[in-house]
């Protein structure tokens, strides 16, 4: 073998061990983890995984005065019990937390919530907020700022919105020893869009929702529900929300559930998907103007149930949340009002104090 062939050899062996050492190396590396907000829920004493998803939430308004004399846990006592039964639960923030209020005339578009209805939240049961809706911004940057800082303190995980785009599509994951639920949480303001560096929301499009799905799925999730705000307010379901719902069941998802109108609005299903088009109102400092449509003040309240060795199971109940009947303090219906109100929603098979919901719900994807 003549001197430069030796060389030729001598680099063609040099390459190949340097190739299947970059391979070995490539295949040791474990890929980071998608970001995504994360909570690991344990077993209630039933041995059942629940998630809890209510409406429309804001303490403060003309609901002030009154927290004022009587504290801020006040209005959570009619649902506290119904709420602390659930093993996590999340709720629909409809106003910043914060000391600063929102400008006043014509271009106001909602009331504020004071930093201490964070931790009246989290006392009565609520774990988590979904803050993709246009009126968390109603007191500014700072006053979106500060409702991200004041849900910290008080415990809650956010999802929908944040300080830059990347932060607000993140899915919230529930993990737990039956499978892994992610969250998707999008809203249909597109002014308060988030972007890269500036605060805002993720925004409800064709490519939010398959983006939602494919992080929530890249991150763990077995299943997929997503909470999205959209509609209007104190009116039936729009021909545009029966569109979006077609665009989650075609993207895979298996639950969606409406915020946003402040009444209920009907369950349908998409194929094997679920919709709750809207929840309604949850503990909300307004009075409402129910008198105006056939609601009569109800809102609702989406449990999803795991268990073990079973598919996840999903149910309604629903709450008399018309606050000129409650005196601003919310209860879950009984079985009574739930069997005169639940089968005005839709075609639903009422067990006691709520309906069930036929959901196609595979069990957990199982991994090698």
């Amino acid at each position: 073998m003549t001197r430069d062939q030796k060389l030729i050899a001598w680099f063609a062996g040099l390459a190949t061990l340097a190739a299947v050492l970059v391979s070995v190396g490539i295949a040791g590396v474990t890929p980071p983890p998608v970001p995504s907000v994360s909570r690991t829920v344990l077993p209630g004493p039933d041995g059942t995984v629940s998630l809890q998803l209510v409406g429309n939430t804001m303490v403060g308004g003309p609901l002030q005065p009154v927290v004022d004399q009587r504290g801020y846990d006040w209005p959570f006592a009619g649902v506290r019990a119904g709420v602390q039964a659930a093993d996590f639960v999340l709720a629909a923030a409809e106003a910043p937390i914060t000391d600063l209020t929102a400008p006043e005339g014509p271009s106001k578009r909602s009331s504020t919530s004071l930093p201490g209805a964070a931790g009246a939240l989290a006392r009565a049961g609520v774990d988590a907020l979904t803050l993709a809706s246009g009126q968390v911004f109603d007191a500014g940057p700072q006053g979106f700022t500060d409702t991200l800082a004041h849900a910290e303190a008080a415990g809650l995980a956010t999802l929908g919105a944040g300080p830059d785009r990347a932060r607000a599509e993140q899915p919230l994951l529930l993990r737990s020893d039956f499978g892994t639920v992610g969250v998707v949480a999008l809203g249909d303001s597109a002014h308060d869009r988030a972007r890269d560096l500036v605060p805002g929301m993720t925004v409800l499009s064709p490519e939010s929702i398959v983006r939602g799905r494919d992080l929530a799925r890249a991150a763990g999730a077995d299943w997929v529900i997503a909470v999205v705000h959209w509609g209007t307010n104190y009116e039936t379901v729009q021909p545009e929300q029966r569109t979006w719902a077609r665009m989650f069941a075609a993207a895979g998802y298996n639950l969606v559930v409406g915020v946003g109108p402040h009444i209920t609005q009907p369950i349908e299903h998409l194929g094997a998907m679920p919709v709750a088009y809207s929840l309604g109102n949850f503990v909300y400092g307004t009075k409402g103007r129910f008198e105006e449509v056939a609601d009569r003040g109800y809102g609702l309240a989406v449990e999803w149930e795991m268990g073990a060795h079973r598919a996840p199971r999903v149910s309604v109940r629903c709450l008399v949340a018309d606050n000129r009947r409650t005196g601003f303090q919310p209860t879950y219906c009984n079985a009574q009002q739930s069997a005169a109100y639940l089968p005005v929603l839709g075609d639903l098979r009422i067990e006691g104090d709520r309906a069930l919901l036929e959901c196609d719900c595979p069990p957990r994807r199982e991994t090698s």
